[in-house]
C-alpha cells in the first residue's frame, strides 16, 4: 500500500512539473498569453505533491503506514540527507513561478519552471551517482526531464486548441500553424530524449548488465516505455506530414476529428510513460 502511494505521488509529482515548464515554453515558442490561473495550480499543487512524497518516502523507509504519518523519519530526510535541499530548492522555485503567474505574467514562470523540473534529477537514479558519473548522470536526467516536459506541455495545449475547435472556422488555420511550428521544436525534443536516455540506461543499469536487461522486470517496464515512445513518433510523424496539411484542404472537417484522436492517444501514451518513470524509481534496476 505503501508503495503504491509512493510511486502515485511520484507520478504526480513528475506530470505537474512537467506541465508547470512545458506549458510556458509552449506558450514562449508561439506567442501565446498563456493562462494564470493554470500556473498557479500547478505551483501550488507542485508543493502539495512534494510534500506527499515526502512522507511516502518516509514511510516506504521503514515501511509503516502512510497514517499517521511518520513525521520522525520525514524530518531526518529533510536535515540529514540531500533530499532537503533538493526540496527547499523546489520550493522556492515553484513560490517563485506562482508569485509570477500571480502578477498575470504567466509566461515568465518558465524560468523557475525549469529549476523545479530539474529537482527531478536528483530524486532518483541519478541523483545516487556520485563523482564526475554522478554529474554526466544528472545533466542527461535534466536534459531528459526538460525534453519530455517540453512534448507534455505542447500535447496539452495542442489538444485542448483541437477539442475547443469548430471546423470550417479561422481557427483551424491558427491550430494548423500551431502544429507546423512546433514540428521544428518537437524534432528537437525528440533528439534530446533519444540521447540522454541512452545515457541514463547506461548510468543505471550498465554496460555488462545490458544483455540480460530483458529477463528483469526493469527490462520488462523498460521495454514498455520505449513501445510506447515509438508509437508517439510514430503518431508526431503522421500529424506532421499527413494530418496537419490535410487541415489546409477541402477534408478539413475529417482532419479535425483524425487529430483529435491521434493526439488523444500520443498524451494518453505520454501520461503512460511518465507513470512507468515513477515505478522505476522504485526499482532496483541490479539485474
Amino acid at each position: 500500500m505503501t508503495e503504491g502511494v509512493l510511486i502515485a505521488a511520484r507520478f504526480a509529482l513528475m506530470l505537474d512539473l512537467a506541465l508547470l515548464m512545458g506549458l510556458p515554453l509552449f506558450w514562449w515558442v508561439m506567442g501565446l498569453a498563456g493562462q494564470r490561473w493554470v500556473m498557479i495550480a500547478l505551483a501550488l499543487g507542485g508543493i502539495l505533491m512534494s510534500a506527499l512524497w515526502l512522507l511516502a518516502s518516509a514511510a516506504s523507509m521503514t515501511g509503516s503506514a502512510m497514517a499517521p504519518p511518520d513525521w520522525t523519519t520525514a524530518w531526518i530526510l529533510l536535515t540529514l540527507t540531500p533530499i532537503g535541499l533538493v526540496l527547499a530548492v523546489r520550493g522556492v522555485a515553484l513560490l517563485v513561478a506562482c508569485m509570477c503567474a500571480a502578477t498575470h505574467r504567466p509566461r515568465m514562470t518558465l524560468i523557475p519552471a525549469l529549476i523545479a523540473a530539474a529537482t527531478l534529477a536528483w530524486t532518483g537514479h541519478a541523483g545516487a551517482t556520485e563523482n564526475m558519473t554522478g554529474s554526466l548522470h544528472r545533466i542527461a536526467d535534466v536534459a531528459h526531464v526538460w525534453a519530455a516536459a517540453a512534448w507534455i506541455g505542447a500535447l496539452a495545449v495542442l489538444l485542448h486548441s483541437l477539442l475547443t475547435l469548430r471546423a470550417g472556422t479561422a481557427d483551424v488555420r491558427r491550430v494548423a500553424r500551431m502544429l507546423t511550428r512546433f514540428s521544428a521544436m518537437g524534432t528537437m525534443v525528440v533528439l534530446t530524449l533519444a540521447a540522454s536516455g541512452s545515457i541514463n540506461m547506461i548510468m543505471i543499469v550498465g554496460w555488462e548488465q545490458l544483455p540480460a536487461l530483458a529477463a528483469s522486470r526493469y527490462g520488462m517496464l523498460l521495454g514498455i516505455k520505449l513501445a510506447l515512445f515509438g508509437l508517439m513518433l510514430g503518431l508526431a510523424a503522421i500529424n506532421r506530414w499527413t494530418l496537419t496539411p490535410a487541415l489546409d484542404g477541402t477534408t478539413a472537417g475529417s482532419a479535425v476529428g483524425r487529430l483529435r484522436l491521434s493526439l488523444l492517444i500520443e498524451t494518453g501514451a505520454a501520461t503512460a510513460i511518465v507513470a512507468l518513470v515513477a515505478w522505476f524509481g522504485t526499482l532496483d534496476p541490479s539485474i
